[in-house]
């Protein structure tokens, strides 16, 4: 069997072909900083190299993009430099006015750069024309993507009459690259919204962010690597009121704080003393129609910076699962073809827990092969006075060619024979920007979660499955439709311990969107479960919508089907639109009623926010959510100002939460929350 599986990598590998023929543009050394402003100064550029002639990938793959765009890039001793003149001949669309929320509902401008050039991992920074940041990184080749990441960067945009210019600058310390190294791989890429156009500097792209397609970066003199210690303390002050845990009107005093301490170039270290999370706001609710747990996203700042290594299909690090923290401590960096990531936490004991105080440790390598493939080992481990368990991962991601991929992964974990507390899948690909299909097969031992789910995220085991998706989108472009969308998702498992068929689950959908901006899709599921006894359900949708491309949109739907043993109908109601230039408004309703309901699950969950925006780091939030279900009510309130973005920031916070309890009384919580954080920069 593993002879066969070397035997066809190798087939794949021979066939690759790496990209030629690659776009270069030169890095102008500046004379002077530049005044990030948004206005582009011919005469500090005169002499620079250009790019131009941008092609789309969407949605006339390889044709040349409707409005022309100028982009010049240059360096100091301190900053990489970015000026682009955006012409279009249409109206200028923007509305996002909050960091890392950007999407392509807007006009906008990204910068990629792969500062190791190395074709698979890099930096995103995308931008709007009202100044809007978004940063992210980006890991295997564009297959992974991580908003969460923060840094330090200007940028500054102008609307004019012939369209808008944008400028910004980004330090230097605020990357990784290689010492000494004299290129990189760069792209640059624009949301025209008006046409829905994707457009890339470096030709057709497969997909978005695709570093291996991108162009090069030559002639840049990188400073000198210096080492940088950057303190994080924090201090805060807090009222609760809360019910829930029996806290009576107590005030509390807090301090702690992070320590970032850049080693070099390519090597970070970051440590925590007593984190804090009181600036979370709820999970937001969400109805769950299956037998599973859900999954939220990490908010919480000390988890993000690498958190992204640990995102592999069978999940064994979930870091929700880690509560209250004590201190930390965690190691990120790449040293040749090497990605690290080591972590270790000691949390607190929790007032109504049994478990005592825990240490959760993580570590994560991955070696860089071929043009952009990579293979990597995880372990986790977490463990206390009187327990532990212990998983290790290996996985790999063969990028073979422009749009084929092959991924897989094995786990074992302790306590426990390997055969039940072990799982692994393989999965083949072949995606691009406009289809995406594969078939994926794995297997989880009968004991599998009981152990995983302690530090990961797993909601099921004992399963042999088999799975397979198909989606294509055509790009029609005629006077009525802009495009149509099918999607075909197919899921079938049988116990691994038994050989009993314990699931089939089959999902079609079709989207069209119009000319008009309308959209209509229908989404059809039919299902098979085997719990406590047989259970056959489906479920019919409709949605319509408004605009749904852009930012500002609307939204109406409703679903009927059968659910274990109950009817339900499904009514949801959602929209975004901006009220004035700087106030936004953004509400989603979802009705769901059961036929029997002799568990009174039937519910009504609003859900509001309204964002004020007096600058981009100076805004004020409001978000109340509801369900009748539980009577719970919960509403929060923030007034934020990042003096030094993106860390350095105060906010004042009102919260207040309130639900049924089991004997139907109501109990409430509520919390004021001052908080201010002052990074403080240690260069050596």
């Amino acid at each position: 069997m593993f002879r066969n599986v070397i035997l066809i990598l190798l087939l794949f590998a021979a066939c690759y072909e790496p990209a030629s023929g690659q776009r270069t543009i030169r890095a102008f050394p500046l004379s002077a900083p530049i005044s990030v402003d948004g206005i582009h100064e011919p005469g500090l550029w005169a002499g620079a190299d250009s790019a131009t002639a941008f092609v789309q990938m969407a949605p006339g793959p390889g044709e040349a993009a409707t409005q022309p765009t100028v982009a010049y890039v240059g360096y100091d001793n301190e900053f990489i430099y970015v000026s682009v003149n955006l012409y279009q001949d249409t109206e200028v669309l923007a509305k996002v006015m909050n960091r890392d929320m950007l999407t392509k509902g807007d006009d906008c401008f990204a910068l990629v750069i792969d500062t190791y050039n190395d074709n698979r991992s890099g930096y995103g920074f995308w931008t709007n024309p009202l100044g809007t940041q978004t940063d992210f990184r980006i890991n295997d080749d564009g297959r992974s993507i991580d908003v969460n990441w923060d840094t330090e960067w200007l940028t500054a945009s102008v609307i004019h009459a012939n369209g808008w210019t944008m400028e910004m600058a980004i330090p230097f310390k605020s990357l990784r690259f290689r010492p000494g190294s004299d290129t990189w791989g760069i792209n640059f890429s624009r949301i025209y919204l008006n046409n829905l156009e994707t457009i890339y500097w470096s030709g057709t792209l497969s997909d978005d962010f695709r570093i291996s397609q991108g162009g090069k970066l030559t002639g840049l003199e990188v400073p000198e690597s210096k080492g940088k210690l950057t303190l994080f303390p924090y201090g805060s002050l807090s009222f609760e009121n809360n019910e829930f845990t029996g806290v009576d009107k107590q005030v509390k005093p807090d301090v702690g704080g992070d320590v970032k301490w850049q080693i070099s170039q390519n090597i970070t270290a970051d440590g925590t003393i007593n984190p804090d999370f009181a600036t979370v706001e709820a999970d937001q609710e969400r109805i769950n129609l299956t037998r599973y747990e859900l999954n939220y996203p990490e908010k919480r700042l000390f988890f993000q910076e690498g958190n992204e290594m640990y995102g592999t299909r069978i999940k064994t690090f979930y870091s929700r699962r880690i509560e209250d923290i004590m201190y930390g401590a965690k190691l990120n960096g790449k040293a040749g073809k090497y990605n690290f990531n080591a972590m270790n936490v000691r949390t607190l004991q929790m007032d109504d827990e049994d478990e005592p105080p825990s240490f959760f440790s993580t570590a994560r390598v991955k070696r860089d092969f071929l043009e952009s493939s990579s293979v990597g080992f995880t372990a986790v481990d977490k463990r206390n006075d009187s327990s532990f368990v212990t998983s290790f991962s290996g996985d790999y991601v063969l990028n073979l060619g422009e749009t084929w991929k092959f991924t897989g992964q094995f786990v074992a974990s302790v306590p426990g024979d390997l055969l039940s507390h072990s799982a692994w899948f393989v999965r083949f690909a072949k995606e691009n920007n406009f289809y995406h299909m594969h078939v994926r097969y794995t297997e989880f031992g009968e004991n599998f979660r009981e152990n995983v789910n302690q530090t990961g995220y797993v909601v099921d085991d004992d399963r042999r499955e088999l799975d397979s998706d198909l989606s294509y989108r055509w790009w029609i472009q005629n006077n009525f439709f802009r495009y149509i969308e099918v999607v075909t998702r197919n899921n079938v498992f049988w116990a691994r311990s038994t050989g009993v068929l314990r699931s089939w689950n089959i999902n079609e959908s079709v989207e069209f969107y119009l000319q008009n901006r309308l959209s209509l899709e229908y989404r059809y599921n039919n299902e098979y479960k085997l719990f406590d006894k047989d259970y056959y359900n489906y479920r019919h949708t409709i949605d319509l919508g408004y605009n749904k491309a852009e930012w500002s949109y609307a939204g109406v739907g409703y679903s009927f089907g059968h659910n274990f043993d109950r009817d339900f109908q499904r009514f949801s109601l959602d929209g975004r639109v901006k009220i004035t230039e700087k106030m936004a408004v953004e509400y989603s309703g979802d009705l769901i009623k059961f036929t029997p309901d002799e568990e009174n699950l039937s519910t009504l969950i609003n859900v509001l926010s309204l964002n004020y925006n007096f600058t981009n780091d100076l805004w004020v939030k409001l978000f109340a959510q509801s369900s009748t279900a539980s009577n719970k009510l919960y509403f929060y309130g923030m007034a934020g100002w990042r003096f030094k973005p993106p860390f350095g920031a105060v906010y004042l916070i009102y919260s207040h939460d309130q639900e049924a309890e089991l004997m139907g009384d109501l109990a409430r919580a509520d919390a004021v929350f001052l908080k201010i954080t002052l990074p403080i920069s240690i260069i050596r």
